[in-house]
């Protein structure tokens, strides 16, 4: 019988600000877990996870890139070039 796997619990410095929402402050649209996006300066596209906000910078972390492909990356908030209407990503 195999093992059962530990939940993972992570721990961040207390002035960090993590949270699962976001709203993009050039065109007002709303992040949510799942939702698609695509970043300047990079192929394909991305899945938001969350934001972190500490005291000096912000940033997004995503999941996805070029097609067939999945990458854990950050980005600045500034960076996001379009929020895509669609929730899934397209199909492979």
């Amino acid at each position: 019988m195999p093992r059962k796997k530990k939940k993972v619990e992570r721990h961040y410095p207390e002035n960090w600000t993590i949270s699962y929402e976001y709203q993009v402050e050039d065109s007002g649209r709303h992040l949510t877990l799942g939702t698609e996006l695509s970043i300047v300066g990079e192929r394909g596209r991305f899945t938001f996870v969350k934001h972190v906000k500490t005291p000096t910078s912000e940033w997004l972390d995503v999941i996805g890139g070029v097609k067939n492909t999945k990458m854990f990356r950050s980005f600045s908030i500034d960076r996001v070039k379009r929020v895509h209407w669609k929730k899934k990503l397209r199909s492979k």
